[in-house]
């Protein structure tokens, strides 16, 4: 039961001399239908506690791939309630490849930007500059990763975050004027085991390396979020409670010196 139904919510900072104070970033992912509380109240309330400057979703808001329709009025009261925190962007993961952008289509008339490849955003956070882009999963038509994170060679200014669904291609993330990557997909192998964590991932192979937690390669962070909910089967979460992340970007003293 609490593997399933309670969220807990993760910290992660990072110093930057790309912003002159304080950003708080929430990451939702994977929530696959979820719901925790009445109309996941629970859940946007733990949200709103952490008093976001902005909202990222990186994919999979619905339950399965394989399902005939989606829970349109979850989507709805998803995007309205997360758009009423704080300036909200979503990036589609594998599970909206089959709807016909019906999930983009309701986050964006309630309010949530949607990032599709090579889309760009630009947003002001006290003094700071923060742009952000994103792509659309690698299930969807025509989805090139270098392409996708080409996007940001040209801005000069700012603190660039870039929302990608699947972390494997981390690699191909780096050095390309990306200050942090936020993404989920893995759900940090949904059943972990004592000791071992997770055996095996679609992706990744045999002891996958990008599953979860923070990664640093230079100038670039990854964030992977454990995500929210499960699917497949069987369909639940052991040894691996839901997770929100935190994200607390402060400047850097070393250099703004």
């Amino acid at each position: 039961m609490f593997n399933n139904n309670t969220v807990v919510t993760v910290p992660y900072g990072i110093l930057s001399d790309k912003v002159e104070n304080g950003i708080v970033v929430a990451h939702l992912s994977d929530l696959h239908e979820k719901e925790f509380g009445q109309d996941n109240g629970q859940l946007f309330e733990k949200v709103a506690d952490l008093t976001p400057d902005l909202i990222a979703v990186t994919g999979d808001m619905v339950a399965h791939g394989n399902q005939k329709e989606i829970d349109a009025v979850y989507t709805r009261r998803f995007a309205r309630a997360l758009a009423g925190i704080a300036p909200t962007y979503f990036v589609t993961g594998n599970h909206e490849r089959n709807f016909d952008g019906r999930v983009e289509r309701i986050m964006e008339e309630h309010g949530v930007r949607v990032l599709h490849t090579g889309d760009m955003a630009h947003v002001a956070v006290g003094k700071s500059e923060v742009n952000l882009s994103g792509m659309d999963d690698v299930s969807f038509d025509h989805v090139d990763v270098l392409e996708s994170v080409s996007v940001f060679e040209g801005e000069r200014t700012g603190f660039n975050i870039f929302l990608a669904h699947r972390p494997e291609y981390y690699p191909l993330y780096l050095r390309k004027n990306i200050d942090l990557v936020l993404s989920g997909h893995t759900h940090a192998g949904q059943i972990r085991f004592p000791k071992i964590g997770t055996i095996a991932m679609n992706g990744q192979g045999f002891l996958p390396k990008y599953v979860q937690g923070e990664f640093t390669d230079g100038a670039t962070t990854m964030i992977i979020s454990r995500g929210l909910g499960a699917s497949g089967y069987p369909k639940i979460r052991i040894n691996n409670p839901p997770e929100l992340v935190a994200v607390y970007i402060e400047p850097d003293p070393g250099g703004l010196q």
